[in-house]
């Protein structure tokens, strides 16, 4: 998306330059360090950094699974990850700074016209389009290249499910990205449609975010380090094909410190949660759409782990065209 990146850098140039926009940006670099305390702060920068770096979503899983046995993983990790960051840092500079100029021209503090949500930049990068130059023009580029950046982002996700259905019950690859496409688009669509789809998708996104990635990832750390026991074995391959070398130091923050970091935000996000409902929602509504859907997401994939193998299904490797999912029919 070099068009996207283009306007994205151009727009926070711009407004950097706005009145106010200093309020903005030492709103966002002056440390808090009382909030460093609050659990949950932790729990959703975890989340963020989670999500942002497909971590605990089983995409990384899925993709790592097309690539070549001697791939430069820790490599392209620092590469990825700081990427990433940087342009997380970048897209916070020009959000902060629009914040800032909102509330000097409101005669109000950053605070007192920030808020959290989904919609934070969908409130600041409209109000730097409307200042700037040919606003109009360049908000149809920018939105318009926005959703295409997002609906790119949403095959990522949607290529976990498909891969698994796909390798699981031995379908094409037309058949399972149908089975899988189909029933979440009449979903989404049925969300737009209604005034409280935005209400249903923050909730979701609330606890799926803070539980559903912060608990898998969990499991999965205690699994891998203790339960088979291949955290060596990663090490070892990761070590002798890529340019980083991580080793002993890597086994040991993965095995202990992350796991009692997760399971303490965990814990801790499970208790705030019940002691304080998450965004003055009705509990009805946090049943269904937040507690009840991280129960139903761990129900699923404990069922599709069960689930037993189709009789058809052969996954083969194809070094050449880098395939894992090359599924054939096993004849007898």
């Amino acid at each position: 998306m070099p068009l996207l990146v283009v306007m994205f850098v151009s727009l926070v140039i711009f407004a950097l330059f706005l009145p106010g926009a200093t309020d903005g940006l030492n709103a966002l670099f002056t440390p808090n360090w009382a909030a460093l305390a609050n659990p949950d702060v932790w729990a959703a920068a975890y989340g963020q950094v989670f999500f942002s770096l497909s971590v605990g979503f089983g995409i990384m899983i899925t993709y790592s699974s097309y690539l070549k046995r001697k791939t430069d993983l820790t490599g392209s990790g620092l590469v990825v990850g700081f990427s990433n960051s940087s342009f997380e840092l970048l897209a916070g500079i020009g959000v902060f700074a629009a914040l800032g100029f909102m509330a000097n021209a409101a005669g109000k503090g950053v605070s007192d016209v920030a808020s959290g949500g989904l919609g934070l930049a969908f409130v600041a990068f409209p109000t730097i389009i409307s200042q700037a130059p040919f606003g109009a023009l360049l908000g149809v580029l920018f939105f318009g290249s926005l959703t295409v950046a997002g609906l790119t982002s949403l095959m990522s996700v949607i290529e976990v499910v498909i891969a698994a259905v796909r390798d699981k019950l031995a379908l094409t690859k037309v058949q399972a990205t149908l089975s899988v496409g189909i029933p979440m688009m009449i979903i989404s669509v049925g969300l737009l449609a209604t005034t409280t789809g935005l209400y249903f998708l923050d909730i979701t996104d609330e606890f799926v975010n803070k539980f559903g990635i912060l608990t898998g990832s969990f499991v999965a750390v205690i699994v891998i380090s203790w339960v088979v026991a291949k955290l060596k074995t990663l090490q070892q391959h990761l070590d002798t094909h890529s340019s980083f070398k991580v080793g002993k130091p890597w086994r040991i923050f993965v095995s202990i410190i992350v796991p009692v970091v997760l399971g303490y935000l965990v814990f801790s996000e499970i208790s705030t949660k019940i002691a304080e409902p998450y965004g003055e929602y009705p509990i009805g509504l946090l049943g269904v759409f937040g507690w009840g859907m991280s129960v139903a997401l761990v129900v699923v994939a404990i069922i599709f782990t069960i689930l037993p193998w189709n009789k058809k299904t052969k996954i083969d490797f194809d070094e050449n065209n880098n395939e894992h999912t090359k599924i054939t029919e096993v004849t007898s």
